[in-house]
């Protein structure tokens, strides 16, 4: 009976000391609760009034260029900016003719068709290779597949590495800057998509992968993130900030904001605060680089000669 009392005895102490040490914050091991990383607040707007300004044009940029109009309306009362899209043509083409206060564009401007024009780099976009998730055995492919499978000559996954499953290229209208930036520095021609399909913006390209055996496709990374999609090397390069930065990964392109002069007012004060350090968060959010990050050797390599 004496026994069972100090076995009893010692279970309660050792139990209220337990009990102690909790309260008090000890461990007997390493504390693997996460902290996680507060995203910073965005930066003050410098806020101007003015007429409502309508920005139009690469569908690449519109989530990052609505996120920074949302929040500069929020800082700046009585402000109004509003974000189409449309393609990169449509923003020059509208810039021109006057009928947006800013051209989006994912492409520089041909200063012959489109004289007048001001450019503004805001952010680094970064484009990725996009599959299906019946693709297997696929994680990288090389610029000269890439041109095969935009040009017809290869049809099926079987031919590099995947499985026998016939190959759904999914492309964006002539018109779109994330086309002719894929053209220009991957595949180095044009396309030849006559089999495939042709998705009117980035979000009907990331659905159009998802829903359709065998498809692939470019899109940005912040669509590809954003709906789930797998993405795969290029030449051997991940799809990096690191990479990107270097032109190690080159399918990346610089965002344009066009006005039709220089900018001032309303317009002025939203182009500055989406190109500051201001804007860092949202670029972050969205999967965009900050220009002032990449390489000199960067630049030059996405820069058209004089």
């Amino acid at each position: 009976m004496l026994n069972k009392w100090r076995i009893g005895f010692v279970c309660a102490a050792f139990a209220a000391l337990s009990v102690f040490a909790t309260a008090c914050g000890a461990s007997t091991g390493a504390d693997t609760t996460a902290t996680p990383t507060p995203t910073p607040a965005p930066a003050k707007a410098v806020c101007t009034t003015g007429a409502p300004v309508l920005a139009a044009g690469s569908t690449a940029l519109q989530p990052l260029a609505q996120d920074v109009a949302t929040e500069y309306q929020k800082q700046c009362a009585g402000t109004s900016i509003t974000v189409n899209g449309g393609g990169s043509s449509t923003g020059l083409a509208n810039a021109s003719n006057g009928s947006a206060q800013i051209g989006d564009s994912d492409v520089f401007a041909d200063a012959t068709k489109y004289p007048g024009l001001v450019d503004h780099k805001v952010a680094v976009v970064v484009f990725a290779i996009l599959i299906n998730d019946k693709v297997t055995g696929v994680t990288n492919l090389t610029s000269d597949q890439l041109k095969g499978i935009y040009t017809g000559t290869i049809t099926n996954w079987k031919e590099v590495g995947g499985p026998d499953l016939k190959i759904v290229a999914v492309s964006r209208s002539a018109s779109s800057g994330t086309r002719q930036t894929f053209e220009k520095f991957i595949i180095q021609t044009k396309e030849n998509n006559t089999a495939g399909i042709t998705a009117a913006s980035s979000g009907d390209v990331a659905n159009a992968v998802k829903q359709t055996d065998g498809a692939i496709a470019y899109d940005t990374t912040d669509f590809a993130i954003n709906n789930s999609l797998t993405t795969i090397k290029i030449d051997g390069a991940e799809n990096s900030d690191a990479n990107v930065k270097t032109d190690k990964y080159k399918f990346w392109g610089f965002e344009h904001m066009y006005t039709k002069g220089e900018a001032t007012g309303l317009v002025k004060s939203y182009i500055d605060y989406i190109s500051s350090t201001g804007a860092d968060s949202f670029r972050k959010t969205r999967h965009f680089v900050n220009v002032a990050d990449l390489t000199p050797a960067a630049v030059t390599a996405k820069t058209p000669a004089a």
